[in-house]
C-alpha cells in the first residue's frame, strides 16, 4: 500500500477537487439514493479523506453500494466532485488489493469483473455470457432464473447468438490494445475545482427535418434484454422520416462497470466509437440508451480538451477523432423536430394516458456536459407527451435513481429504489412510465413483480420506451414495437386508446 499523502495526491489529481473546501454540509448524503445502505455515507467518505484517513475510506463498504447517479456531485454547494471520489477510491481499492468480507463488495465486483472480461473478450457485450459468469463467480445460479427462460422464449436472450460470437466486433486486436492501454497511468489530471455558483444553462437545441440521415448507436442492450427499444426506435423514426445509419463496427461504451472501475478505460472505449463515427461522416448519433449517450457526451468533452487522449486513441485505433460527432438521446431528437410536424404525424393520440416522464440520473448529469435539461425539474419529456396527446402527472421522483446497472448485484436496493420511485408515481395519478433509457425501464419492468411482492402497496405500473409511444401515436400498431414484450402487461392499456 502507497502512503496516505500519496493517495490522497491521487484523489485530488484525478477529481480536480481541494478536499479542503468540503465544509461537510451533508446535502450530498442527504440526496444519496443508497445512503441508507452505506457504512460510511458520501459526506462521511469526504471528510475521511479530507481528514487523510484515506486507507479507512479504502475499506468502506460504501464504495460498493454506490450507484454512479452524480446527485451528489450536481447538488454540491462547493462544486465538489463527490462521486468521482468514489470512483477512484473503488478503483484504488481493486489496484491495492484491499479484501472485504462485505458481501455488497464481492457481489458487485463480481458483476465488474465479469462485465468487463465480456467486453475485453467480444468488443460487445454478450448479455448471457455475462449472466452465465457473475452467476459462476456468486452462486446464485436460482436469481432471475424465471426471467431468463422468458427472455429466451421471446427471443431477447439468444443462447445460440452467444455461443457462435456472431455480432462481436471484427477489430478485437483494437479493444484488446485498448484494455492494454486502460492498465496504464492516465496523464490527465482534471481541472481544478472551485466553489462556484452552478446555473444550468441549455445547449443549443439541434435542428432535424424529415428526409434527413443520422448516425445510430444502439449499445450492447437494444440488440438483446432491451431489443423493444431498438425495434420501436426504428418504427418512430421511420414514421418520422429520419433514416438511422448504425456505426459500422461499434464496440461497448464500458457502461457502468468501466466507469466503475478504471477511468481511463471509461475514457478509450467509448472514444473509439467517436473515432469510427467522425471518420464515416457522421455528425449527429442517436444513442438510445441514456446511459451509452452520457459516457459518449462525456469522452467527447474530454476528447475536445485534450490532445493527449486524441494521440492516443489515434494510437491504438489508427483513426483520428475529430469530435465532429454529436451523440444525442431519444428525447433530443424529438426535441429537435417541429413540434408541429411532429403533431401532424399523430393519428393516434394517446388521449386519457397519465404518465409519469421518468428522467433517471445520466440523462440531465452532469449538468455542464449533458446541458439537455433542468438537472432538477427537467420537462422536456413532457412536452413530448403532451404533443401526442397523452397527459403527464405532476410529481417528486423523476430524477430519483432507480438502481441503475446495480440490478444484479444489488436486487434488494434496486426494488427499494424503484418501490419509492412507483410508490410516489401511483400516489400522483400516474397509470405508467414512460423512460427512455434500457436500465431504467429493466428496473422498473423486470424488477416491478418482485418489488411489489415485498412491499404490497403499489399497483402494477407498465413502463413504456418514450419511442413506443410516438410510434403508437404515429399509426404503429403496438405490438409492430414490441410493447407486448413487456414484463408488466403493457399492450392493453395502450391498445385501447
Amino acid at each position: 500500500m502507497v502512503t496516505t499523502d500519496a493517495l490522497k495526491h491521487r484523489l485530488e489529481e484525478s477529481t480536480g477537487n481541494n478536499y479542503n473546501c468540503c465544509y461537510q454540509c451533508g446535502k450530498c448524503t442527504a440526496g444519496c439514493p443508497a445512503g441508507a445502505f452505506m457504512d460510511n455515507p458520501p459526506s462521511r467518505i469526504m471528510h475521511l479523506v479530507q481528514a487523510d484517513y484515506v486507507e479507512d475510506a479504502l475499506k468502506s463498504d460504501s464504495l460498493w453500494y454506490c450507484i454512479g447517479c452524480m446527485t451528489c456531485t450536481s447538488r454540491c454547494p462547493q462544486n465538489m466532485e463527490i462521486a468521482g471520489t468514489m470512483d477512484e477510491l473503488r478503483a484504488l481499492a481493486l489496484e491495492n488489493n484491499i479484501i472485504s468480507e462485505s458481501k455488497a463488495k464481492k457481489l458487485v465486483n463480481a458483476f465488474h469483473t465479469s462485465f468487463l472480461n465480456n467486453v475485453r473478450k467480444h468488443g460487445r457485450l454478450e448479455e448471457l455470457s455475462l449472466v452465465n459468469s457473475y452467476k459462476l463467480r456468486t452462486r446464485s445460479f436460482l436469481q432471475d432464473a424465471q426471467s431468463g427462460i422468458k427472455m429466451i422464449k421471446i427471443g431477447k436472450v439468444k443462447p445460440l447468438h452467444a455461443l457462435t460470437g456472431k455480432g462481436g466486433v471484427r477489430a478485437k486486436e483494437q479493444i484488446e490494445r485498448i484494455f492494454e492501454a486502460a492498465n496504464k497511468e492516465l496523464h490527465l489530471p482534471a481541472p481544478k475545482r472551485r466553489p462556484t455558483t452552478k446555473q444550468f444553462v441549455p445547449n443549443k437545441r439541434l435542428t432535424l427535418k424529415p428526409g434527413m440521415t443520422i448516425g445510430y448507436y444502439p449499445g450492447c442492450s437494444l440488440s438483446g434484454t432491451a431489443r423493444e427499444y431498438d425495434i420501436s426506435v426504428k418504427k418512430m423514426c421511420a414514421l418520422l422520416d429520419i433514416t438511422l445509419k448504425e456505426i459500422d463496427d461499434w464496440n461497448c461504451c464500458g457502461a457502468t462497470s468501466a466507469h466503475a472501475t478504471n477511468h481511463k478505460l471509461s475514457l478509450l472505449l467509448p472514444a473509439r466509437n467517436q473515432a469510427l463515427a467522425d471518420a464515416q461522416g457522421l455528425e449527429i448519433v442517436l444513442a438510445p440508451c441514456a446511459a451509452c449517450q452520457n459516457r459518449q457526451v462525456t469522452t467527447r468533452k474530454t476528447l475536445l480538451n485534450s490532445p493527449e487522449l486524441r494521440e492516443e486513441v489515434r494510437s491504438l485505433t489508427g483513426i483520428e477523432p475529430t469530435c465532429r460527432a454529436e451523440f444525442i438521446g431519444v428525447t433530443q431528437l424529438l426535441e429537435a423536430i417541429d413540434p408541429e410536424e411532429i403533431r401532424k404525424r399523430v393519428k393516434k393520440p394517446l388521449t386519457g394516458l397519465a404518465l409519469a416522464c421518468y428522467y433517471g440520473c445520466l440523462l440531465v448529469r452532469p449538468m455542464d456536459a449533458m446541458g439537455f435539461d433542468d438537472p432538477e425539474n427537467p420537462m422536456k419529456m413532457e412536452s413530448i407527451m403532451r404533443a401526442i396527446g397523452a397527459t403527464p402527472v405532476e410529481w417528486a421522483f423523476k430524477i430519483e435513481c432507480c438502481g441503475a446497472g446495480m440490478t444484479l448485484a444489488q436486487q434488494p436496493l434496486v426494488e427499494e429504489l424503484t418501490h419509492n420511485i412507483a410508490k410516489n408515481a401511483a400516489e400522483n395519478g400516474a397509470a405508467a412510465f414512460v423512460v427512455a433509457c434500457p436500465l431504467c425501464q429493466a428496473n422498473l419492468d423486470m424488477r416491478q413483480g418482485s418489488m411489489r411482492k415485498r412491499f404490497g402497496d403499489v399497483k402494477e405500473m407498465p413502463v413504456y420506451y418514450i419511442s413506443e409511444l410516438v410510434a403508437i401515436a404515429c399509426g404503429a400498431d403496438p405490438s409492430e414495437v414490441a410493447v407486448g414484450e413487456h414484463f408488466v402487461p403493457a399492450l392493453e392499456l395502450v391498445s385501447k386508446l
